[in-house]
């Protein structure tokens, strides 16, 4: 019998420790890959620069909150924006771009925006790529047109879990909860919808600007803003910054958020900036995840430790009659150690293969709760060592017992066992 055939056969004797090791070794590996994995992409993703936005125009507030709910469509705006300061944005040399827009509604769980027509005209939410409705991207129909109050357009993942097509209608509600008040006799009809884009702007609805203010069942005051912009009030407004060379904002977009942070009444946020603070929050959680899958590791290789401690005192006439019939003591040495490698490779190769299922239902919920778009099969260098990493782990921890085989007095242990 060769030397492989003797460590299958030692691992089929001791089956049920065998398999208990390679599982808990398992979890522990699936957790860790799953946690590092959804932190490494969702920290990406909040904190990359894109989605088409540098700097968001908010009233005076929570800075994450505004970010949140501009961009992310969650949260709720703490207050209004007077136009005049968007009018005095726009004139503005290092501004690009200025895209006013009305939240607070919202149809079938999804945020209804009322949003300048712009959006919709080369908004670069990515490098390279633009709102549009191609088909092959899963869009259809078009933009709504700006004077058209009765129009509307469904992100590309609201209107699949809504089964929203052009032609299709429906009546926004007040609030952005569930029980809110509907605007019965404002029926709006869908002209479009947009391309898939992965980022929240695919979980929203969105309206023409001006029909914010003419809904039902708003107060006079929100009415008059329709027809007179002076008294006209908005949530908030989505900015472009120019760029110089290599894409960096024009350095004098801090002398303009110094100069609107001194208005009484809105504030100029780049999200870069404030988007680190929300895994300042929630990243406990990752490193309390990451801590337990590390405890799983470290409890299953005590439990691989303990299980080839037994097996060595069940097995230790064996390998006393190995060593009598030739086996040196390196040969029984490299027996556990390669027991050791076997449960090892396979706990990880397992833990791998659950994680990867794992991230897989992650995504997927992520994507449905903020509209971020997350890669499935994404790596980094954590899922490239944590293999090896196990494997030397396992070595580590069969060392002791290996050596206590080394060491094995072959006569003194060759009496028969009680």
């Amino acid at each position: 019998m060769n030397f492989i055939s003797l460590v299958i056969k030692s691992l089929r004797q001791h089956f049920l420790s065998t398999l208990t090791s390679v599982i808990s070794l398992a979890l522990g590996v699936s957790l860790m890959v799953t946690v590092v994995s959804l932190r490494n992409q969702t920290h990406i993703h909040f904190t990359r620069v894109g989605l088409g936005v540098d700097a968001v125009l908010g009233p005076k507030g929570s800075p994450l909150q505004i970010v949140l709910n501009s961009i992310y469509h969650l949260e709720e705006m703490p207050g209004k924006v007077p136009w005049r300061i968007v009018e005095e944005l726009k004139n503005q040399n290092v501004v690009e771009r200025v895209i006013p827009f009305c939240s607070g509604h919202s149809f079938g769980g999804f945020r209804v925006n009322a949003i300048d027509s712009s959006f919709f005209n080369n908004f670069e939410y990515l490098p390279g790529k633009y709102i549009n409705f191609d088909s092959d991207s899963g869009g259809q129909g078009r933009a709504f047109a700006e004077k058209n109050l009765k129009e509307a357009v469904a992100g590309w993942e609201a209107a699949k879990k809504l089964g929203i097509k052009p032609g299709d209608s429906f009546n926004p509600v007040c609030g952005v909860n569930i029980g809110g008040s509907v605007h019965r006799n404002d029926r709006l009809v869908f002209v479009g919808i947009m391309a898939r884009t992965g980022t929240p702007h695919d979980r929203a609805i969105y309206v023409p600007l001006e029909k914010f203010f003419t809904l039902e069942g708003h107060d006079n005051s929100v009415v008059q803003m329709a027809v007179n912009k002076e008294k006209r009030e908005i949530s908030g407004a989505l900015v472009s910054i120019r760029k110089i060379r290599g894409g960096i904002m024009h350095p004098g977009v801090r002398d303009l958020k110094f100069m609107l942070n001194k208005n009484p009444a809105a504030q100029l946020i780049i999200p870069n900036e404030v988007l680190p603070q929300l895994f300042n929050i929630i990243g406990w959680i990752d490193y309390l995840l990451l801590g337990l899958s590390i405890l799983v590791v470290l409890n299953s290789s005590a439990f691989l430790f303990v299980s080839l401690i037994n097996a060595l005192r069940e097995r230790r006439r064996d390998y006393a009659l190995l060593r009598c019939l030739g086996a040196s003591k390196s040969w029984v040495f490299g027996l556990i150690m390669t027991e050791s490698l076997f449960i090892s490779t396979f706990g990880g190769l397992l833990g791998i293969f659950l994680g990867r299922m794992l991230i897989f239902s992650g995504t997927r919920l992520i994507q449905s709760e903020t509209g971020m778009s997350l890669d499935p099969m994404y790596l980094c260098s954590f899922d490239i060592l944590i293999l090896p990493a196990i494997i030397i782990f396992g070595q580590i921890t069969a060392f002791i017992p290996a050596f206590r085989a080394y060491s094995l007095n072959a006569l003194h242990n060759l009496h028969p066992q009680s």
